[in-house]
């Protein structure tokens, strides 16, 4: 996950293979987007200011440590040992942004890390279009990428807001998979590290405000 120092080639190359399911599954989620919506290959849209809740979202700004995002109403802090890179936008050319990712990563190895992003949802089907429909898609997505399910999905929070969650794990990374929905869209965060323990630690540390 992004350029990053490892202290040892051959464990390093693993932890690297393992965490690429946290990229994996951002990515497979966006082409999905994409696909649907019958766009070529994606482009970056040039951020615009965000004066009130009717006008077209950008890709947010990182603010001290939080990312912003006015069009979608969200906000988020992670745990201080993790950087936010910069944030990216995606959707088919002359349309609206249907899909916002932003990475948080260590200075050094591939773990912890962290990654969110926020989905247009009006191109599934009305009734798909909920949070737990929506963790399916993302399950699905964990799986094909090699990730093994632990447990089941559960009802739980990020700090004051209501998610739904899975986790599955990877060689040495756990995954957790958080997901809400809020004014059309899908927000999910997606938790890596070196094992549960340390990836419910990382949770505990993120902080999320919904804004609108």
């Amino acid at each position: 996950v992004g350029n990053r120092v490892c202290y040892s080639e051959q464990p390093a190359m693993e932890d690297t293979l393992k965490a690429g399911a946290l990229i994996l599954t951002i990515t497979v989620a966006a082409s999905a987007v994409l696909w649907s919506q019958g766009a070529p290959a994606p482009q970056t849209r040039p951020a615009a200011p965000v004066r009130d809740r009717n006008l077209l979202p950008d890709k947010g700004v990182i603010e001290g440590g939080t990312y912003k995002n006015a069009g979608i109403g969200l906000e988020f802090t992670p745990t201080s040992s993790l950087h936010l890179q910069e944030p990216d936008v995606k959707g088919a050319p002359d349309a609206p942004p249907s899909f916002f990712s932003v990475l948080a990563v260590a200075d050094r190895g591939p773990l912890p890390a962290l990654g969110f992003y926020a989905e247009k949802l009006d191109h599934y089907p009305e009734d798909k279009r909920d949070a737990s429909s929506h963790l399916q898609r993302m399950i699905r997505a964990q799986e094909a990428s090699g990730c093994k399910r632990v447990g089941g999905v559960t009802k739980t929070r990020l700090s004051e807001v209501s998610f739904v969650r899975a986790d599955c794990e990877a060689g040495r990374a756990h995954e957790a998979v958080f997901v809400t929905t809020h004014s059309a869209w899908a927000f999910v965060f997606i938790f890596e590290a070196s094992d549960a323990a340390a990836a419910n630690k990382l949770i505990a540390s993120t902080e999320v405000r919904v804004t609108d």
